[in-house]
């Protein structure tokens, strides 16, 4: 069933086969955010992975060319993971992928390339933030183990830049 909203056609169930690029820093170590309450990584060294981030061989263009070839017309990717590490240039954290040894914005060479290509890019970016100071990381699962340094979580607290 096609569901139709006006007179426009609901784009996402006509177009059921895309890429979903679930990438960041978790991908050093070969896992997804997961590695830190499955494989009890501690914050710490979680963290530390963000000066180990450099995928010099990241090529937009060719992840399109095998989306295409496989019959995909649309991708998806992760800008920002529940880990709070952003994969594009931002004023709000400094734990994002201008701060790696890349140095590069991913997102921005990616969006690039889906224009040039007339590729639709979705962008998956998560509310919860591990990493910010507000968030009670109380080593849950799908959480960082502990507080990190400068933690003040606070749920009455709302950030200034929301009131």
């Amino acid at each position: 069933m096609i569901r139709r909203f006006g007179d426009q056609r609901d784009w996402f169930f006509e177009h059921r086969m895309g890429m979903f690029v679930h990438w960041g820093l978790y991908s050093i170590p070969a896992w997804h955010e997961q590695v830190l309450w499955r494989r009890g990584c501690r914050r710490s060294e979680y963290e530390a992975l963000q000066h180990r981030f450099n995928p010099n061989g990241y090529d937009p263009d060719r992840w399109l060319d095998l989306m295409e070839m496989c019959g995909m017309d649309f991708l998806v990717f992760t800008a920002k993971h529940h880990d709070g590490f952003c994969m594009y240039d931002t004023r709000y954290t400094d734990y994002n992928v201008m701060n790696t040894p890349y140095g590069k914005d991913v997102l921005a060479m990616l969006a690039n390339a889906c224009a040039r290509r007339n590729i639709k890019l979705g962008i998956y970016y998560s509310l919860p933030d591990w990493h910010h100071p507000n968030y009670p990381n109380l080593g849950r699962h799908h959480e960082l183990w502990g507080p990190g340094i400068g933690d003040e979580p606070d749920e009455e607290r709302v950030p200034s830049r929301h009131r």
